[in-house]
């Protein structure tokens, strides 16, 4: 069978050819013989194409200087397929069906039982002897590979995940209206409540509110879930036996202190029809005080667009709340975004150059295009060793979602290197010791069983409906006891039965 092959969507990348190339390419040497003797020459090798699926979070990558040079150094014919990030799980799946995968694709979700399904009935190619011989890859962290295997073997590649959670808020509000820096759930709750009610922007209007979320809530409400050690997925119960975060007594205390939260107007009242662009254009706006679902990574740009509004505006990162007993933190993770597969149809030749492309993305030479482009295209360097970006070229064409491996770096991966040093020292700051703040989960490697993962998506949908429900008001907080027996009964008990199996087997 042939392998099909994805059309770029029109519109999504601008193609625009320039002259120049920053580095060379490979060949074969031929042997001729003429009247003065034998003549070497060396005649290019084709170029292999490659195609790459990923999400698409910030500007399309435009065919510029970049990934010109990429091309040049790796001899290949490079197909970025950026898919908005709002519609990839769609696309990944819909690619799945159809057989008609990219020759590198993203896989976003992990775990997730659909993944090891998919690698058991050969959708992707086993990369063990692929990997054998990188030069980057092979140095990913072993319990990266340990938690990705499938029957002992490697299907993916991680794209390594840097911790980069920030609570991000007002530093001129909390000024103007003479309150600290926020550290417990108590100081929190004031905050978010004068944000709200006491004009903090100090324009006489009644235009601010305190806490912004999404309709989704998604990980924005974590740090509030963690400060009541509700748990991160799964809690290790005081008997030793593990409970889903979803139904802990924990919970049911976070969503009261929520529902009392927003009654008071901390919460923006009209989180539950915002998306994601609404939330941030809010707080980019000037109109939003404080931001619980924050990243490292995206301060530059909330900061930048903030002071386009209101030059005097400060916002800062801070550390999340810390509960009555001492709880605090984000959802800790497995240190990766995903992985990268390729379709197990691929031929040799192409499998070998799609690793050697994932590899080179891994390396310095890749991470300084990826962070600041090209020197005197892109930047300039000062004699300090810091650089200057050259207007908004790089921004524009999208170099940064361009190259979409990364290196396992934390400072490199995070910081913004055309931003202002105070930025890039804040962004330093916030990450230091951030990776003391995980609250890992317990079973975040378990996969359940083909008979349990039918209902996930239920007992999701009916644990966010109900979250919704006791946060706004139209549910009493009594009404989270009737939920926990109806989530039990919709194979909830069965799920939890698995997993404490699971992890007994575990600890042995």
């Amino acid at each position: 069978m042939s392998k099909k092959r994805f059309k770029t969507m029109a519109g999504i990348l601008a193609v625009v050819l320039l002259a120049g190339s920053v580095m060379g390419c490979t060949g074969k040497k031929e042997e001729t013989a003429s009247k003065e003797g034998t003549t070497t020459t060396t005649t290019p090798e084709k170029k292999q194409k490659i195609s790459m699926m990923y999400p698409l979070y910030n500007n399309p990558p435009k065919k510029t200087e970049v990934w010109k040079a990429m091309e040049e150094k790796l001899n290949i014919e490079y197909e970025p397929m950026a898919i908005p990030s709002a519609q990839y799980n769609d696309k990944l799946l819909a690619s799945i069906a159809a057989n008609d995968l990219a020759d590198i694709t993203h896989y976003t979700g992990f775990p997730d039982p659909k993944f090891t399904t998919y690698a058991k009935q050969g959708a992707f190619l086993q990369l063990d002897e692929l990997i054998k011989n990188t030069k980057y890859i092979k140095d990913i962290p072993q319990e990266m590979w340990d938690y990705i295997k499938v029957d002992g073997k490697i299907y993916g590649i991680p794209r390594p995940a840097i911790p980069g959670r920030a609570v991000i808020i007002r530093k001129d509000w909390l000024d103007a209206l003479g309150l600290s820096i926020p550290k417990t759930l108590d100081e929190f709750y004031d905050v978010a409540v004068k944000f709200a009610k006491e004009d903090p922007d100090q324009n006489g209007k009644d235009d601010t509110v305190g806490i912004i979320l999404n309709q989704s809530m998604g990980w924005h409400l974590d740090p509030i879930f963690l400060a009541f050690d509700a748990g991160s997925g799964w809690r290790e119960m005081e008997d030793g036996t593990l409970m889903n975060s979803m139904i802990t007594p924990q919970r049911k205390e976070a969503l009261a202190w929520l529902n009392k939260l927003y009654k008071a107007g901390g919460i923006d009242q009209n989180f539950t029809i915002m998306k994601d662009n609404q939330m941030w254009e809010k707080l980019e706006s000037g109109k939003a005080g404080l931001f619980l679902g924050g990243q490292t990574s995206d301060y530059y740009r909330f900061v930048t667009n903030l002071k386009k509004v209101d030059p005097k505006a400060e916002l800062i990162m801070i550390r999340p709340p810390v509960g009555p007993n001492g709880a605090t933190g984000y959802p800790g993770g497995t240190g990766f975004f995903g992985q990268f597969v390729l379709p197990s149809q691929i031929d040799e030749a192409k499998a070998k150059k799609a690793i050697e492309l994932l590899d080179w993305e891994m390396s310095q030479e890749a991470h300084n295009l990826k962070k600041m482009g090209i020197e005197g295209v892109h930047h300039t360097k000062n004699a300090d060793g810091t650089i200057t970006m050259i207007g908004d070229k790089y921004s524009e064409e999208g170099i940064n979602t361009l190259i979409w491996q990364i290196s396992n770096n934390p400072f490199g991966t995070t910081i913004a290197l055309d931003a202002p040093a105070e930025i890039q020292e804040a962004q330093r700051q916030n990450l230091t010791g951030l990776k003391e703040l995980d609250v890992v989960c317990p079973a975040i490697t378990y996969v359940p069983s083909d008979t349990v993962v039918e209902k996930l998506a239920e007992l999701d949908r009916i644990s966010k409906e109900i979250s919704v429900k006791l946060i706004i008001g139209v549910a009493p907080i009594e009404a989270f006891d009737k939920f926990v027996e109806e989530w039990k009964a919709k194979d909830g008990d069965e799920l939890t039965k698995e997993v404490n199996e699971w992890y007994k087997n575990q600890n042995k």
